[in-house]
């Protein structure tokens, strides 16, 4: 299943501004989200910790294209 990474800044600036603060690039993020722990958050929430951060983002999964869409929501360090 393909994974497509929303980066429009209007609907991830908040995410996008909270990564450059903490030194984490996409490609990081992108890593987290495919290899990191899960944890559900809420509906269609989900946190995943990745070596010293966690991204709390919104999936939706479609089937008629078989890709899974990331909204970035924040990311964290822990």
């Amino acid at each position: 299943m393909e994974v497509v990474v929303n980066w429009r800044r209007k609907r991830a600036k908040h995410a996008l501004e909270r990564m450059m603060l903490r030194g984490i690039s996409q490609r990081e993020f992108r890593d987290a989200v495919i290899k990191g722990k899960k944890v559900r958050q809420g509906e269609g929430i989900f946190e995943a910790f990745a070596r010293f951060y966690s991204v709390v983002y919104e999936e939706k999964v479609y089937k008629d294209g078989g890709t899974r869409k990331i909204f970035p929501v924040t990311v964290k360090l822990w």
